[in-house]
Order: structure tokens, then C-alpha cells, then sequence
């Protein structure tokens, strides 16, 4: 038997022992039979990002065959994950939520995929955790009125197999709580950018900036999780501040990455007719995260100048790789969350 990749599993939590009591058992399960099949190695990290329940205390004991990183105080996703990605050990880094539950094969059809040196990442299928309904797969990704617009997802038939089989999937992003990565490209991508904590677009920048440099985003449908939604910013946020933070990181995102002159036109333009128009609907919190995002200005311009040196795809040979896949492949795509566009018109 050839060894397959060695793998890193990362789970960040913040105040979420129950969940990891929850869901860790089938990570286990999906690592042994990783370890089974692939005859590579495999540690577990659990990032505790300052929590204030009895992690720390009691995973140790209750799972001895997890490695557990302590992070003094809280920090948000980013810096937790980071934290991560930079203990990590293996060829590929596996990073999941705290409230996921794995298929057993998860793993094994993940780490496929990084067979093609040009892949970054992958993203699973996930379904919603107490039933059999689809809610995130490959992420349809399109720039359109301004924005990039990345909240819809798509599926494919399970008699594609050509297209399952030959590993064609592309994603827009990978999405960060169930997500696999190569290890060395990560390293070059320097994780997660942190100017977006405490949560929300940090792993569509992080996949943005990997396509940008040459390389892909893969969408692997044959792994597959069970999860609760935001189980845990659900829990100690509320939601309009959730909003304002997305909206506010939404902005950073484009403002960084952007560097085609007509899709940064276009961005420029559509914020002008937001920032006139949205007093009308009192969206009060827009102004509320554009202002946060201005006062963050001068590191925007840093990390700005350093992803225009770095870039070797340009956004409009993003877009037109991300359109040409959604056009040859025989995709099914779900526009099915309202509540985003409610909160978000610019994305329809």
C-alpha cells in the first residue's frame, strides 16, 4: 500500500465542550479509517480560543488522543485557526467546526483531491444536522452589480460520476468549517487574514487570494457532514451585530482584493449608490460597517500592495474560470437563501 498524504485535523472552539463531546467521536472515526486505507499519519488539534467552560479541564481526560492548543484569551476564528495552521505538522491541514459530524470515508476523499499539485483547498457536502436536506456544497461564485457574491450553492447529480470521479468540481471558496487544505500553500498564504476577526469572509478571502495565485478550489461531493449552523456565534452574538461585522468584512474583502480596473470600478460605483440609498430603508448598520471598514483603511492598503506582487490570475480570469465551469458543468444551483438577499440586495 502506498502512504497517502499525512493530514493535521484542526478544530477551533471557544466555550463548546458539549459539542466537542458531541462530534469528536466521529472525527475519530473518520481518522482511523483514514489511517486504515491510507497507512499516513494523522494528529487531531483542538485550538481552545479562550474559552470559559471546562474544556481545558476535561478534554484532556475525555479524549487522550486529542492534542489540545490553549489560547489564554478569546481571539475569534482567524487567530484560532491560526493558531492551528502553525502547530500543524502534516502535508494537508483538515479544519473543521466544533459542530461537525463526519462521514467516515470524509477524509479519504478529501485528501484525493491534492493528488493535482495545482489544488489549495476543498470543500465537503454538508447537510443540516438532523436531517437529510442539502444546505452547503460547492459555492457558486459570480461578480455581478458591484459585489462578489458567494451565498448560493450547488450540487451535482449523482450520475455525473465522470465529473466526480475525475476530481472537476471547482468552488468558489472553501468554506472554513469543513474544509481541507494544503498544508505549504497555506504557509505562502499566511492563513487567515486576522483584519477580518472575530468571524465571517476570512475563508472566502483566504480561497480568493489561492485562486489568485494560480491554483484551485475543488468541491468534493463524496464527503460529507452533518452540522448546526452557527452553532457558536449564535450563541454569544447578536444578530444584527453578526450583520454588521459580515457587511464590514464583506467590504474589506473587496477592497484588498480587488485589482482588475473594472471590477474595482464597478465595486466603487455600486457602493456610492448603497452609501445614497440606504438611509431610505434605515439601514443604519451599513453605515455602521462602513465606517468600521474605512477606519481600517491604512492596513487595507498594506495588504493591498502585497496581494497585487503576489497575484498570478487576474479577478477577470477568475470570474471567466468560474463561469466557464458553471457552464460546462451539469450543476444544480440553490438560490434558496432569502434572508441573505433581504439583508444584502446587491448579491441577487
Amino acid at each position: 500500500m502506498t502512504p497517502g498524504f499525512s493530514i493535521s485535523v484542526v478544530i477551533p472552539t471557544w466555550n463548546g465542550l458539549h459539542l466537542l463531546r458531541e462530534n469528536l467521536p466521529s472525527v475519530l472515526t473518520a481518522v482511523e479509517f483514514y489511517r486504515a486505507r491510507s497507512g499516513a499519519a494523522v494528529e487531531i488539534l483542538v485550538v481552545d480560543d479562550g474559552s470559559t467552560d471546562t474544556t481545558v479541564q476535561d478534554l484532556p481526560d475525555e479524549f487522550p488522543q486529542v492534542k489540545l492548543i490553549i489560547r489564554p484569551r478569546n481571539g475569534g476564528f482567524a487567530k484560532a485557526c491560526n493558531t492551528g495552521f502553525k502547530a500543524s505538522r502534516h502535508s494537508l491541514v483538515a479544519l473543521l467546526n466544533n459542530d461537525v459530524d463526519l462521514d467516515p470515508e470524509y477524509l479519504l476523499h478529501m485528501a484525493s483531491h491534492f493528488e493535482d499539485e495545482d489544488v489549495f483547498a476543498v470543500t465537503a457536502k454538508v447537510y443540516e444536522w438532523d436531517s437529510t436536506t442539502f444546505t452547503t456544497g460547492g459555492r457558486y461564485g459570480r461578480f455581478r452589480r458591484g459585489f462578489w457574491s458567494v451565498y448560493f450553492n450547488y450540487d451535482i447529480p449523482c450520475d455525473a460520476a465522470a465529473w466526480i470521479d475525475g476530481r472537476k468540481l471547482f468552488s468558489a471558496y472553501a468554506i472554513g468549517g469543513f474544509a481541507t487544505y494544503h498544508r505549504e500553500k497555506l504557509q505562502r498564504l499566511d492563513g487567515f487574514n486576522e483584519l477580518l476577526s472575530p468571524f465571517h469572509w476570512e475563508d472566502v478571502d483566504l480561497s480568493y487570494r489561492g485562486w489568485k495565485r494560480g491554483w484551485k478550489i475543488h468541491y468534493e461531493p463524496r464527503s460529507t457532514a452533518r452540522h448546526r449552523t452557527s452553532a457558536t456565534i449564535d450563541a454569544h452574538y447578536r444578530k444584527k451585530h453578526v450583520d454588521a461585522v459580515s457587511f464590514r468584512n464583506r467590504l474589506l474583502f473587496h477592497w484588498i482584493n480587488l485589482h482588475s480596473p473594472s471590477f474595482l470600478i464597478r465595486h466603487l460605483l455600486m457602493l456610492l449608490v448603497l452609501t445614497a440609498t440606504r438611509v431610505v430603508a434605515l439601514d443604519f448598520y451599513f453605515y455602521r460597517s462602513l465606517y468600521e471598514a474605512i477606519l481600517k483603511l491604512p492596513e487595507v492598503l498594506s495588504y493591498r500592495a502585497a496581494e497585487r506582487k503576489a497575484l498570478r490570475r487576474s479577478d477577470t480570469e477568475v470570474a471567466r474560470m468560474l463561469t466557464g465551469f458553471y457552464g460546462a458543468a451539469p450543476i444544480e444551483v440553490y438560490f434558496s437563501q432569502r434572508e441573505v438577499l433581504e439583508r444584502h440586495p446587491e448579491a441577487q
